[in-house]
């Protein structure tokens, strides 16, 4: 989970993180969405499982299998 701080960005620039939009598509208008927005209310009690104080300390490994 990632929690973005959008109080310091213009107006403009909060609506277009909220509409999940690029800067490209969100200045085109009528522009198809090809997924409805994933927003998801948060709330820090019933969510508390998703909460971390920090990052991990080694990205996760990925391996393919052949």
């Amino acid at each position: 989970m990632a929690v973005y701080d959008l109080s310091r960005l213009p107006y403009v620039e909060q609506l277009r993180w909220r509409t999940q939009r690029c800067p490209a598509h969100a200045a085109t208008l009528g522009a198809a969405d090809l997924a409805p927005a994933g927003w998801q209310v948060f709330d820090p009690f019933l969510h508390t499982a998703h909460l971390h104080t920090r990052l991990p300390h080694t990205p996760p490994t990925h391996r393919e299998e052949a």
